[in-house]
């Protein structure tokens, strides 16, 4: 993997370059300590023999700028991130893998008719059709910014102990989650104007049955965040869409079983 940078649209973006052939976007999840390299590191050498992957630090993550955008939001700038650094790679199409947060981002995407992204297929792991469960999501938000304090998020994440009580893991997380700005990026998440009485967000009836392009559903068997039955509701609404549980891990089955999870994405990619 090649570790590289691009600035486009005045955001400083770093993501990694591996292979060669149709393009593979992957996006990681929104948590503290979220990072490409981190996500996607078990599969990138699998995928990378077919696809020429781009994996990406969203903006206000991993190495990339550390920018919050409390006018048009931080999602909308995300999305204005990544199609400008698609622009400006020249990647006209491309099949997108997203975890968590990318991957509402993702379905939300092809849910409307006026698509930013060049989107020709999508995986989404780690997402059901209501939010993740509230216990989870606080534990992952209340971080204090310490060693320690990162340190209960890992049994949301994970279910393997070789992951969940990896210290090595806990501290590579650390380092991408004290870089300069981006504890400050995520915690102004929770600041709001007095003059804003109303916070936006996702509708709660959320309906996926739009989408036309090729749909991937990956859930862990034992996905602390995404209960089975939300799961499998949103399966239920999206057209022809493909789902797949990979045993023995938790919300991210990209990092606890790479091999498995890298070679589901793979057969449903060369099916297309």
């Amino acid at each position: 993997m090649r570790s590289r940078y691009v600035v486009a649209d005045g955001i400083r973006t770093h993501y990694l370059d591996a292979g060669d052939g149709p393009a593979l976007v992957l996006l990681h999840g929104g948590e503290y300590g979220a990072a490409a390299e981190l996500t996607w590191a078990g599969c990138v050498p699998l995928w990378a023999t077919r696809f020429r992957v781009l994996a990406l630090d969203l903006v206000g993550f991993g190495r990339s700028s550390k920018i919050r955008d409390f006018g048009g939001g931080q999602r909308g700038l995300m999305v204005s991130q990544v199609a400008a650094v698609l622009r400006t790679l020249d990647v006209e199409r491309a099949y997108f893998v997203g975890t968590s947060l990318s991957g509402r981002m993702l379905l939300d995407m092809v849910n409307r008719a006026d698509r930013p992204w060049p989107v020709e297929a999508v995986v989404a792991a780690g997402i059901g059709l209501a939010p993740p469960l509230a216990e989870g999501r606080k534990v992952l938000e209340d971080f204090d910014g310490t060693l320690d304090g990162l340190r209960p998020s890992m049994d949301v994440l994970f279910h393997d102990p070789v992951w969940r009580d990896s210290e090595d893991v806990l501290r590579r997380r650390y380092e991408f989650a004290s870089m300069p700005g981006a504890w400050e990026t995520g915690a102004a998440a929770a600041l709001r104007s007095p003059v804003r009485k109303t916070r936006g967000g996702p509708p709660a009836d959320r309906d996926y049955g739009s989408i036309t392009v090729p749909v991937q559903l990956v859930r862990g068997e034992h996905d602390a965040l995404v209960p089975p039955d939300t799961w499998q509701a949103l399966a239920d609404q999206i057209p022809g869409a493909r789902t797949t549980t990979i045993v023995g891990s938790g919300h991210y089955p990209q990092i606890e079983r790479p091999e498995a999870f890298g070679a589901a994405v793979l057969e449903f990619l060369e099916e297309l």
